[in-house]
């Protein structure tokens, strides 16, 4: 049986917080996590998904690469990108497209907020 719910992706290497976040918002939507770029790539191509959830300070800065990828590989994104980091670069993520930016630490009822918010204008 499908699911009628919105799916996320959440991609950060801290794997508590992605467990925290599956865990917490699995009663609204359809959570998919994975820790590194080549993993969210695949996922992007093969799965359809309403938002994205990503930590841009990934290993190495790849995080705001894959953010500056998926922002070139289409004019008009296909779901919103909220940023949920570490680092408090709130310009430099809103300038590279950003929906939302939230600065770590976020509880889970605050992203499941935001996430509500910019699926809702989206669709």
């Amino acid at each position: 049986m499908a699911s009628n719910k919105p799916t996320v992706l959440i991609i950060d290497d801290d794997l508590l917080m992605l467990e925290l976040y599956r865990r917490e918002l699995g009663q609204d939507y359809t959570v998919l996590t994975c820790a590194d770029q080549s993993e969210a790539l695949t996922l992007f191509d093969t799965q359809p998904l309403d938002a994205l959830v990503l930590e841009p300070a990934l290993a190495e800065g790849c995080g705001w690469e894959l953010l500056a990828t998926l922002r070139s590989c289409a004019q008009e994104p296909r779901f919103p990108i909220i940023l949920c980091s570490i680092l408090d670069e709130r310009k430099r993520g809103m300038e590279g497209g950003a929906a939302a930016f939230l600065v770590k630490p976020v509880l889970p009822a605050h992203l499941r907020d935001t996430l509500h918010l910019t699926i809702g204008k989206s669709l």
